[in-house]
């Protein structure tokens, strides 16, 4: 029974980091609970969703090069989705900026002091072009820096590379030998250096574009508030009417009694059966007794009868002969 939008906003914070570009992590969002209120049934609490989350460009640049170049491999689609990007982020209201860093760098072939100036050159290059399109240093805050790689900052690109004699590439980089020793030393590797100039080092050669921003969503949540359970009445004794034709009268009497009531009734109409059949049995053990009799009697006077009738027959003939 809850109608939460707040789920459904937590979704949607979530899925407004799906930039284009590079994500880094996204923090954990920060509820904060701005109001409670009651509306009929429901408790309505209105809730302020804040959450942090950047997004990285880079964009590449040209060996010795301090000016971009959009048709450069790859930057034509990092820099559509960065434009794309900002577009939106002027546009989106719940999307506060709260830094935009803008890093030039070099790649570490070359003297190390013109490689720091030419990532320092490329930084504001950018820069330039992002206050032209947007005028971007006018409507956040925009820091510009730069940092010329050093060898070092080739390794892991090395490590997962195939580039020749692997291991003797990585044993110089990390070593301990000044950067433009380190370069000599590469170059003297047959087919070592041709690899890094056309795999490692172009990508080094970049500006990255780094923009922090916040977002915030107003949600409400509506709960159902739960009613008390009403009380529960105690157990009301059940009662029965039983009409009495001896009195006439109507009573009222508890069930349990009227149960009792009707079991001895019950119990009495059992007794009286049970005499009518024990009477009956007695009645019919007379008749047969007397019938018994009767016969007894019937056959003495019919042989005392026969007997008289034999004696006057004698007599009869005995008269007869005198």
């Amino acid at each position: 029974m809850k109608t939460i939008a707040l789920t459904v906003a937590m979704s949607a914070v979530a899925g407004a980091t799906a930039q284009t570009g590079t994500m880094s992590a996204t923090s954990a969002p920060d509820t904060v609970l701005l109001s409670e209120r009651t509306d009929g049934d429901y408790l309505v609490r209105t809730y302020r969703i804040q959450q942090t989350d950047d997004v990285d460009y880079s964009i590449r640049y040209r060996i010795s090069a301090a000016t971009l170049n959009a048709a450069l491999a790859g930057n034509s689609e990092a820099l559509s989705e960065l434009n794309g990007f900002v577009d939106g982020l002027m546009q989106d209201t719940l999307k506060k900026v709260s830094r935009i860093v803008i890093t030039g760098y070099a790649s570490p072939d070359g003297p190390v002091a013109y490689n720091k100036e030419l990532a320092a050159q490329r930084a504001t290059d950018f820069k330039t072009y992002m206050d032209r399109k947007y005028n971007l240093s006018q409507r956040y805050a925009v820091t510009v820096t730069s940092e010329a790689d050093d060898w070092k900052m080739a390794h892991a690109a090395i490590a997962s590379s195939s580039v020749p004699s692997r291991a003797s590439v990585l044993q110089i980089v990390d070593g301990a030998q000044a950067p433009m020793a380190k370069e000599q030393a590469l170059k003297r590797l047959p087919g070592v250096w041709s690899y890094l100039a056309r795999e490692i080092l172009p990508p080094m050669r970049r500006v990255e574009v780094m923009i922090d921003y916040d977002t915030s969503r107003i949600v409400e949540e509506r709960s159902l508030i739960p009613r008390p359970a009403p009380a529960t009445a105690a157990p009301e004794e059940e009662y029965v009417v039983v009409e009495e034709d001896v009195s006439g009268v109507i009573v009222e009497m508890p069930k349990k009694e009227y149960r009792e009531e009707k079991r001895e009734a019950r119990e009495d109409v059992k007794e009286a059966e049970h005499l009518v059949k024990h009477d009956s049995r007695e009645a019919a053990k007379i008749a047969r007794a007397q019938e018994k009799a009767a016969k007894r009697i019937a056959k003495k006077e019919a042989k005392a009868a026969k007997k008289a009738a034999k004696a006057a027959k004698k007599t009869y003939k005995d008269l007869e002969k005198m």
